[in-house]
């Protein structure tokens, strides 16, 4: 019993501080989001799982925020690297938690474990996914498309979309069937986040769209450059597209209402806006 007091203790101290950073750092990004979040486990009527989502959304918010520089890495670790490395492992074996991240994700696990699932898998490729940009941060590289996609697929769909499906109850495969929105998702973050990104050293930019549209090293420094806003305006085009093909494809999946209702309040809306924007800004 002490320990469960331990663990619950740090779970929402560490929580509580996330949710202030992510309010004061970027409010406008993940507001509704979070809003969201808060309301999920009444309107669900399901406590535990809303519970659940809150915390594992802040989990995994704030281990990306330590590889991306957004928060100090904790003692102790040499590097972004070392420290998602230890989660990593941490997570296949999770026992003596050594810091409040090991904390929450072990608390994570417990709730899981009342509401009958496992996250082993979605928790795996999430990890792998930021430990990918741990090792690319600040170098500038620019990777071929095809491992670019398999990165982004194992975070935004693989990952994400499969834990989600688990929290509503629905068939954890059907994620198949949301890629097009998952991938939607991954264009409106490297939209928003492009220049913070670039800051930070990672180019989501592949390498065949830069020889498409000869962008160079100099082109992904400004973002006023013309072949920096067709790429924009290109991705764009292809995220409404890929909005377009998720209403064709989601009749197959049969999903519950709470899924249907959140698919777009969540996650298609503010990539609509955005993409829409962009297209007008254009125009």
């Amino acid at each position: 019993m002490p320990q469960n007091i331990v663990n619950i203790s740090h779970m929402k101290n560490m929580r509580v501080r996330v949710f202030q950073h992510m309010l004061r750092t970027r409010g406008w990004k993940y507001r509704a989001f979070l809003r969201y979040l808060r309301i999920f486990k009444y309107i669900a009527f399901a406590p535990v799982r809303g519970a659940f989502l809150e915390s594992y959304y802040v989990l995994m918010r704030y281990l990306d925020d330590v590889v991306d520089g957004d928060v100090p890495l904790p003692e102790g670790y040499r590097d972004e690297s070392d420290y998602i490395l230890a989660k990593i492992a941490f997570s296949k074996n999770p026992i003596d938690p050594k810091d409040e991240a090991d904390y929450l994700m072990l608390y994570c696990f417990q709730l899981a474990e009342r509401f009958g699932e496992n996250f082993d898998e979605e928790t795996e490729d999430i990890l792998n996914s930021l430990l990918f940009d741990a090792r690319r941060k600040g170098r500038l590289i620019v990777f071929p498309k095809e491992e670019l996609i398999h990165h982004f697929h194992k975070l935004d769909i693989k990952g994400t979309i499969r834990a989600t499906l688990k929290i509503f109850k629905d068939d954890p495969e059907k994620f198949k069937i949301l890629e097009p929105l998952g991938l939607a998702c991954r264009y409106q973050y490297d939209l928003e986040d492009f220049e913070a990104d670039i800051a930070a050293g990672y180019v989501n930019i592949s390498k065949e769209e830069c020889d498409a549209l000869g962008i160079s090293q100099e082109d992904l420094q400004n973002t006023s450059s013309p072949k920096i806003k067709k790429w924009f305006l290109q991705r764009a085009e292809q995220g409404l597209m890929l909005l377009e093909e998720h209403h064709h494809r989601l009749p197959e999946g049969n999903f519950s209402m709470l899924a249907r209702a959140t698919f777009p309040m969540v996650y298609e809306m503010p990539a609509r806006k955005l993409f829409q924007k962009i297209k007008s800004d254009h125009s």
